[in-house]
């Protein structure tokens, strides 16, 4: 069922052979030319990364257009000015080259650029150069390179690089690599021997890295490699970087590449999304899926993933609920590990959650709404607004839904994979603490229901709202699971739950409270409308149709300003749109589709998350062409640049939302207690749509078009089709029909016997 041509096998051109692209269009993102005006851009979408580090795709001479940067995960530090936000570690720029021809160094200012071409190779995590420029003298140079993080070996990083003129001259490339400077760096201190160049950096009151880099260039031809270390807040050194780029350099840098390409087959075995009929969904998809595997690490629970992942400066590197709803579930059915990796650093920072949630008067856990190494809360308390203003910033306090964000990420994870382990001595607690917050958050009225009052939901244009039906929906879900952790660790391993319980201080009557809580808040539906009302009183506001004002995505609050939009029903992204793609069980198609055909006219998509998550939703309620006009449109915000801020880094959110819109709308997958759930429906356009998933130890292929639906599993597990029953498949090849709006029971497909 899959189409992977086989890449782990090494080169067979010889020992010094350059690396080349793949020739599959649908497999590399290319640009060709030089547009000074999108090359910040560019070099977004052109980050290589590895879940350690992420070298933006600038290029190696650098010009006065560009934002070169390496990122360091997971290490941050704090500028002097106590007003300023921690940020992402910057590190030396490894990749820098000088290219000179005799004296004369080699730009593309200079002469006639006569071909300038880049490949971000997906399969093979590369990216490649080609530049060939004639210079005022009449003489023709060439250049060309390749450069990965490398996936195999996290604490490396690699470059070849070559470089050739007509007139048979040699073309110079080493350069001074250039050493980061921030405010937020405390020391950076750099020495050299034995061929190497070794950094030190030291973030202000954060954590260390350090990166050894060895060059080595004969008859036109660079090499080079990078080793990185790093060690958080009050931790050791991960590594030896002297010793790790010692044994790499004694492999060579082939080895390493081979390494590399191998480990990403294997990683895209285990997540590509094949669409047939739609080329440029697939590539969108391609693009999405590479910037997502890039930015976990199965190995380290010491990062997080930042709302722009390692691709660009946006947000000082800070991690936000777009880690767990948007990212998390990408990674949940392809790599399990980097999911839980993830989680536990949510729960390193549990502490940091119970903190804030004590500092503002409540119980349990309320985690930062903006976070970086050491979980406080790292959200601004002011912007300035476009016409100059200085406004407030109130999602770090009033955006609460992150705590049941997180513990919902918790559950899904449970219910994919049902690691006991994890359970037992993060899970649970984390559950347990979020619960305990929300019993805190909420207050009971004159009306003898509880209020969560003075909030803002995943819709930031309407700030300081009352029952907002998608924090009350998730806050009375995370009271509810909660409970039902008692029951749950009871029967698994009751000595561990009695330990959370004397360590937490849990009585009885604490838990009743929350099972009283959960059944007092007000879920803002209506049985009559089958509508949600997104918060008390929204209905009463000025109805206005999003479509009647400009074309989508817009910033609703610039166009018509920032108070009329308040006192407007118009909406920044999905927010009760959100709520029935998180909690979608037990909803029918027809309040799925009646909320929609609400919300859609009156949101601006002014968010890149919100198209996605519109697509998904869509497909859910049957509206399949709608749910692909949504998809491209999520594909858009980085690769059209929908949002204007492509520059500042990938939108990790937007490329999680249209994994999901493929496989948990189009591709209908659904994880429930006792089986998962696939329903497919594709759009007219996509003829077939194939994917893998990992569920509960289970290796899972599905293939469906329009009338058919095969399934592959390397053992059994418990399945459901459509709104059938669950029925526990062995091991093997299945096959359903689509025979009207039903899906057939799946028959095994059995081998055909040997001659």
């Amino acid at each position: 069922m899959s189409d992977l041509p086989d890449l782990s096998a090494p080169d067979s051109d010889g020992a010094d052979a350059f690396p080349e692209p793949v020739d599959d269009p649908l497999w590399k993102l290319e640009v060709v030319d030089y547009d000074r005006l999108r090359e910040r851009e560019v070099e977004s979408w052109f980050t290589v990364a590895n879940g350690r580090t992420g070298t933006r795709g600038s290029i190696e001479e650098g010009t006065a257009e560009s934002s070169p940067a390496t990122y360091v995960a997971g290490v941050y530090g704090r500028p002097p000015d106590s007003e300023t936000e921690p940020e992402l570690m910057l590190g030396p720029y490894w990749i820098y080259l000088a290219p000179r021809l005799l004296e004369t160094h080699l730009s593309l200012d200079l002469g006639e650029i006569l071909e300038h071409r880049r490949v971000l190779d997906f399969r093979q995590g590369i990216l490649f150069r080609t530049w060939r420029q004639r210079l005022p003298s009449g003489v023709e140079t060439r250049f060309r390179s390749a450069r990965f993080a490398s996936i195999s070996d996290r604490a490396l990083a690699a470059l070849e690089a070559e470089g050739r003129s007509s007139d048979g001259f040699p073309i110079t490339l080493v350069g001074e690599i250039p050493l980061p400077s921030a405010p937020s760096l405390e020391h950076v201190a750099f020495s050299r021997h034995d061929g190497l160049l070794n950094v030190e950096l030291v973030a202000r009151k954060g954590g260390r890295a350090w990166f050894s880099i060895g060059t080595s260039e004969v008859d036109n031809r660079l090499e080079r490699m990078t080793a990185v270390s790093r060690a958080g807040l009050g931790s050791e050194p991960e590594i030896s970087t002297d010793e790790a780029l010692t044994n790499a350099r004694n492999e060579g840098i082939r080895v390493l590449r081979d390494r590399h390409r191998s480990a990403w087959e294997q990683l895209w075995r285990s997540a590509d999304v094949a669409v047939e009929g739609d080329p440029q969904a697939q590539l969108s998809l391609r693009f999405a899926l590479y910037h997502l595997i890039s930015s976990g690490d199965p190995e380290s629970d010491l990062a997080s993933i930042g709302a722009r992942g390692l691709t660009g400066p946006a947000y000082q590197g800070h991690v936000f609920w777009d880690t767990e709803v948007f990212v998390l579930p990408f990674f949940l059915y392809t790599q399990p590990r980097v999911a839980r990796n993830l989680l536990a650093y949510r729960y390193r920072t549990l502490p940091a959650a119970r903190t804030r949630a004590r500092n503002l008067g409540y119980r349990g856990a309320l985690f930062a709404w903006e976070s970086a190494d050491d979980g406080e809360d790292c959200t601004p308390r002011m912007a300035v607004a476009p016409d100059g203003r200085v406004v407030p910033i109130l999602t770090g306090l009033q955006e609460h839904h992150i705590s049941a964000d997180v513990g919902w990420a918790v559950w899904q994870y449970w219910e994919a994979t049902r690691d006991e382990e994890f359970l037992l001595h993060c899970g649970a607690e984390i559950l347990v603490e979020t619960a305990r917050f929300w019993a805190s958050r909420a207050d009971r009225g004159r009306d003898g229901r509880h209020h969560i009052t003075h909030v803002i939901g995943p819709d930031e244009y309407h700030e300081d709202v009352n029952d907002n039906a998608f924090t009350n929906s998730l806050a009375k879900w995370n009271l509810e699971r909660g409970l039902e952790i008692a029951d749950l660790l009871n029967g698994i391993d009751p000595s561990r739950w009695q330990e959370l319980v004397s360590r937490l201080g849990l009585h009885q009557t604490e838990l009743a409270d929350w099972g009283v809580v959960a059944q007092g808040l007000p879920s803002m539906f209506d049985p009559e409308s089958k509508l949600y009302e997104e918060f008390a009183g929204f209905f009463q506001l000025e109805d206005i149709i999003a479509a009647d004002l400009a074309p989508r995505p817009f910033a609703g609050d610039l166009l018509i300003g920032r108070e009329r939009t308040r006192r407007s029903q118009l909406i920044k992204q999905a927010d009760v749109l959100m709520l029935l793609h998180m909690l979608p069980n037990g909803l029918s198609r027809e309040l799925v589709r009646a909320n929609y055909r609400y919300y859609e006219p009156r949101t601006s998509h002014g968010s890149s998350l919100s198209p996605s998550i519109h697509s998904a939703v869509a497909a859910s309620a049957g509206l399949y062409e709608e749910a692909l006009t949504y998809f491209h449109m999520g594909a858009a915000v980085d690769l059209s640049d929908r949002m204007g801020n492509a520059a500042l880094g990938v939108h990790l959110a937007a490329a999680g939302g249209l994994w999901q819109a493929a496989v948990i709308g189009f591709g209908g997958v659904r994880s429930q207690a006792d089986c998962l759930r696939i329903d497919p429906r594709l759009p007219h356009s996509w003829s077939r749509l194939q994917f893998p998933l990992a569920w509960r130890g289970t290796n899972i292929k599905l293939a469906a078009d329009r009338s058919r639906l095969e399934i592959d599993l390397d053992s059994a597990a418990m399945v459901a089709l459509g709104d059938g029953r669950p029925r526990r498949l062995s091991s093997g090849r299945y096959r359903a029909e689509l025979r009207g709006d039903r899906w057939s029971e799946a028959e095994e497909v059995k081998a055909p016997r040997s001659a």
